[in-house]
């Protein structure tokens, strides 16, 4: 119930694949800062969440790979509307990323 009242649900594939599809998993720091990141509308902790995932990726990326922070973008609007993107491209992992990047 606590966690249905911060955005999450019960199927939510992007948050539980999120470390195998693209490497980063959540800590309990990326959580507390999703949550004051929400504010008053702790619905959205989950979306902040998926943000701050995808942040990580973006960095490395960014840092280690050369790639510019404008190639990425992503559409973080609940469970099952959630979609990253890398050079105007949607992707679901890591490998879609190298794919593009080739």
């Amino acid at each position: 119930m606590v966690l249905t009242s911060l955005g999450f649900f019960k199927n939510d594939y992007q948050l539980d694949n999120f470390r195998s599809n693209f490497g980063y998993d959540w800590t309990d720091e990326d959580l507390n800062e999703a949550i004051d990141t929400a504010g008053y509308d702790l619905s959205n902790v989950r979306n902040f969440l998926m943000e701050t995932l995808w942040l990580k990726v973006i960095e490395e990326y960014v840092d280690y790979r050369g790639c510019e922070r404008e190639m990425f973008d992503c559409y973080v609007n609940g469970t099952l509307d959630t979609h990253f993107y890398f050079n105007h491209s949607e992707v679901q992992c890591t490998e879609d990323i190298e794919e593009l990047l080739n």
